[in-house]
């Protein structure tokens, strides 16, 4: 509240006929003393104010000096009331339990000592008041005593904002809608821009209002801006504008399955893909919105499309079967499902029992070309399953699984190796050199992450009604919907999944169906190898397959009674001990080590061949000029030898060594 400007009894005031002092009011008029004649003069106080001078200095009157000082004290709290003696303390060392005095508030030590001590004093009494709000609370006291603790904010009448024009206000408004889809600026650029929209207003100077200080902007902009302020990042502005302005509504759901709602991202993970590329898979996830339990996932290598989808909801609609590390359950005390106990010895053995079996009665999807896709719609359709879109720019329809993409990135993507960081900022430089995990392992490490994390989490979505601060977990919430809103699906089968699989139309060899430079087969293939053509057209089969399943393909029998499962030919292979980790290792190795193509073979091969012909062409030239060498060093010897040896006749001698050889 701010204070009037008045004048109080006992105060001089400057007149234009002399100084004057105040000594009663009565009836809207003055009785003022002459101070040099000391002559008594009433003026009504409408002339009073009129005679004086401009610029002459009032006391400012503070409402709380003429209250008592008990009804000053009730209006302070606990904290501010047991302040005043530390205060005191302070002030002249006057003890606060009306004890001897303590050393260390004595005059002669520092202030900064005796508030450093003070703060610590008031922290062992249960006060916790920082340095800064003692040295403002100080200062108050000194000037004005308890009325000084008073906070002054309280019981003001004046509205926010009320000493700035109302054309500044209209004109700050008007430019605060401009910036809408612009780039972040600073505060110092708004007080620029509306002090431009003044003068543009106001030509004259002398109707144009004053613009406010820099700090009286910044306190405008955040005022009349809230989520729209224009320094706050523009990506933020943006989400915060798609927000509905009206009360959300969200739709109400009763049993698992009533509503499901589908998204993908693509992970902040680097793994190796199939073809030995490193990159970042996407990820698709089916949450169910009344238990958050997770009905479906699906991994791909880029950005999925109609088809994956549809193999995911195939997945979704069947049992799962037990993994590798299905032991865990069991080591972690991991409960099993209600309907469990509906199933055989041999079924229990077969079937993931611990994890939600949930059907998707209703799949709320985005607008995105992949969730539109025929594939997806028809596999949908066949099972009665209602797909709604989400409203355009609407980023709270699908919560519940943005919620859980968000969960993954924190709760999963950092502690795998390969994490990018979520962007270029926290990336690191070697996260490319270090040990990365394929994306078949990337795949089964998040499975298991779902179900034995994520799925006996307890989520700030579930919250419990009859203990505070008590949540449920998607597992335990599925338990009590089975139990009390009769939700129990029978699961479909290997029928059913097959029927949602994408096809394509294969020969039957010899050696079985190649697909994606792959051989499967099957001793069911026998009565439809190598048939015959009729009409130059070699006969084909119709063949399913799960793109995200490369070890089996299927297809149906010559007689059409069932479906042929046919298995890749090199997968029995790696199924003995350290096999699949044995190529895997080779890959790797193979990936790392130096490779020839083709073509290089080729080139590296001519060259060793032309190598190893002038090699050869160097030791026969080589060996001849030995060969020569030695013919002549024999010649030489034996003709020495027919000089040297003793002749009867030797008129031939010197004829003979001279035509020796034996350069």
């Amino acid at each position: 509240m701010i204070s009037q400007r008045t004048i109080t009894l006992g105060q001089t005031v400057h007149l234009e006929t002399g100084d004057f002092t105040l000594v009663d009011f009565a009836n809207g008029s003055y009785r003022l003393c002459d101070e040099l004649t000391g002559e008594y003069t009433v003026m009504h106080h409408l002339a009073l104010a009129s005679q004086l001078p401009p610029g002459e200095p009032l006391e400012m009157s503070d409402p709380l000096d003429a209250k008592p000082i008990d009804e000053v004290l009730d209006g302070l709290d606990e904290t501010k009331r047991a302040l005043i003696p530390y205060l005191q303390q302070l002030i002249d060392g006057a003890p606060v339990d009306g004890g001897d005095p303590l050393p260390e508030f004595a005059t002669h030590v520092s202030k900064t000592k005796r508030l450093d001590s003070t703060v610590l004093a008031l922290s062992k009494a249960g006060f916790e008041v920082p340095l800064g709000t003692l040295k403002r609370r100080l200062t108050a006291f000194e000037q004005k005593g308890v009325a000084g603790l008073v906070d002054r904010r309280e019981g003001r009448k004046e509205k926010a904002f009320a000493r700035v024009p109302e054309s500044v206000q209209t004109a700050l408004a008007k430019l605060i809608v401009s910036y809408e889809g612009k780039s972040t600026v600073t505060y110092t650029a708004i007080r620029a821009e509306l002090k431009a929209m003044l003068m543009d207003q106001f030509p004259d100077p002398a109707d144009r209002p004053k613009t406010p200080s820099l700090s009286t902007v910044e306190r405008l902009v955040k005022h009349m801006g809230g989520d729209q302020n224009p320094v706050i990042p523009a990506k933020r502005r943006e989400t915060a504008a798609l927000s509905p302005q009206h009360m959300h509504r969200s739709r109400l759901v009763f049993g698992p399955g009533d509503e499901c709602q589908m998204d993908a991202t693509e992970l902040d993970i680097l793994v190796r893909m199939p073809n030995g590329d490193i990159g970042r898979p996407h990820l698709t996830a089916l949450v169910d919105k009344r238990t958050r339990g997770v009905v479906g996932l699906n991994l791909t290598e880029a950005a999925p499309k109609a088809i994956d989808h549809a193999v995911l909801l195939a997945d979704a609609l069947v049992p799962r079967k037990l993994r590798s590390w299905s032991k865990d359950y069991d080591a972690f005390g991991l409960p099993q499902m209600p309907w469990a106990k509906h199933l055989t010895k041999e079924q229990l053995e077969t079937f993931d029992a611990y994890r939600p079996y949930i059907f998707p009665s209703r799949i709320l999807i985005d607008n995105g070309q992949d969730f539109r896709g025929t594939v997806f719609g028809a596999g949908c359709e066949r099972y009665g399953i209602s797909l709604t879109q989400a409203p355009i720019h609407d980023p709270t329809a699908k919560a519940i699984v943005e919620r859980f993409l968000g969960t993954v990135r924190t709760k999963f993507c950092q502690f795998v190796p390969g994490y990018t960081g979520g962007n270029v900022a926290n990336r690191g430089k070697d996260v490319i050199k270090g040990p990365l995990l394929t994306l078949a392992e990337l795949s089964e490490l998040l499975e298991k992450w779902v179900c034995i994390v994520w799925q006996h989490r307890r989520h700030d979505g579930l919250e419990d009604d009859y203990r505070k601060n008590w949540n449920h977990s998607p597992n335990s919430m599925y338990a009590a919907c089975v139990e009390l809103t009769g939700h129990f699906v029978l699961a479909y089968q290997e029928e059913d999944f097959i029927a949602l699989l994408p096809r394509d139309e294969r020969t039957v060899q010899s050696d079985g169906i190649e697909m994606n430079g792959r051989m499967y087969d099957s001793p069911h293939l026998a009565p439809l190898r190598n048939r015959k053509r009729s009409k130059n057209v070699t006969p084909k089969v119709v063949v399913s397959f799960d793109p995200s399943d490369e070890y089996r393909i299927w297809l149906r029998s010559s007689d059409d009674t069932g479906w042929i499962t046919c298995y890749w030919t090199e997968e029995r292979g790696k199924s003995r001990p350290l096999a699949e980790a044995i190529s895997l290792e080779a890959h790797r190795q193979t990936l790392d080590a130096l490779t020839f193509s083709d073509e290089e073979a080729d080139d590296m091969m001519v060259r060793f061949r032309n190598e190893a012909m002038a090699e050869s062409m160097d030791r026969v030239t080589a060996a001849a000029l030995e060969q020569k060498k030695k013919n002549k060093e024999k010649k030489a010897t034996e003709t020495l030898a027919a000089i040297l040896t003793p002749d009867t006749d030797s008129s031939q001698d010197f004829a003979n060594f001279a035509k020796l050889d034996i350069g």
